[in-house]
């Protein structure tokens, strides 16, 4: 059998219930539903005591409301969430200019001149092709050893711009884990924006509070009466952990 009330709410009314079961504020609720500055505050409080209203928003939470055990995990993992939880450290590869001698430069030359020669000699040139290759392969790094023979001559600490391969740590954010956990419920927002990802966590404080509040877990309101009502987003976590606390040692 169905638990969803009979009397049918006005579309003000069904907005009410509708934000208000976003954050548990009647009089943003009010205002957002449409009510004026001026009366919001009241028409909350009032709409929260009107049966009707207060079957739907019932009936609504019924329909959400999760088992202590399920109440108590998603709790603890709000709770102990983390944006560090979300990065890895991974290895990367850059390429980095290293100063060495020109003695390096003119032995590396060397070598490709003998690769060139056994090359040319296994190919089985004609003597034509043997010149053109050795015109074009052989002849500039002749030149390039010479050159740098002359600045060794002219400055016997000369040197050349390498090029070295440098292995680096780098942090870069779990993707999978931060989308898994924003359908989970954990993150309060996960988007692409022109710069990369923004993400949002949950307030802890606030999150423990509603969290408690929506799935019955506190035994008695935190609301002393309409003038002297505490926000919840004002408790500090000491507060809101002695609460809990009182709360699983009533279970």
């Amino acid at each position: 059998m169905s638990d969803t009330p009979k009397s049918k709410l006005t579309k003000k009314q069904q907005l009410f219930v509708d934000n208000y079961l976003v954050h548990f504020n009647a009089t943003k609720a009010a205002l957002q539903a449409g009510y004026s500055k001026k009366t919001a505050y009241s028409i909350g409080n009032e709409n929260l005591k009107k049966p009707e209203i207060s079957a739907h928003i019932e009936a609504r939470l019924k329909e959400s409301r999760m088992n202590s055990d399920e109440v108590m995990k998603m709790m603890k993992d709000i709770a102990g969430s983390n944006l560090n939880d979300y990065m890895k450290i991974v290895e990367r590869e850059r390429i980095k200019p290293v100063k060495k001698s020109l003695h390096l430069l003119i032995e590396r030359k060397k070598l490709e001149i003998k690769r060139a020669y056994m090359y040319i000699e296994r190919k089985g040139f004609t003597d034509q092709e043997y010149d053109d290759y050795v015109t074009k392969h052989i002849l500039p790094l002749e030149d390039d050893i010479l050159v740098a023979e002359i600045d060794l001559e002219l400055d016997p600490l000369a040197t050349f711009t390498d090029n070295e391969v440098e292995i680096f740590e780098s942090i870069e954010l779990d993707l999978v884990k931060l989308a898994k956990d924003k359908e989970g419920g954990k993150i309060k927002s996960f988007e692409w924006k022109e710069f990369g990802p923004k993400v949002e966590m949950y307030a802890v404080d606030g999150m423990l509070d509603k969290l408690a509040r929506v799935n019955g877990m506190y035994s008695d309101t935190l609301v002393v009466d309409d003038k002297n009502k505490i926000d919840p987003e004002s408790l500090s976590d000491e507060t809101l952990r002695n609460l809990l606390s009182a709360v699983k040692r009533q279970q």
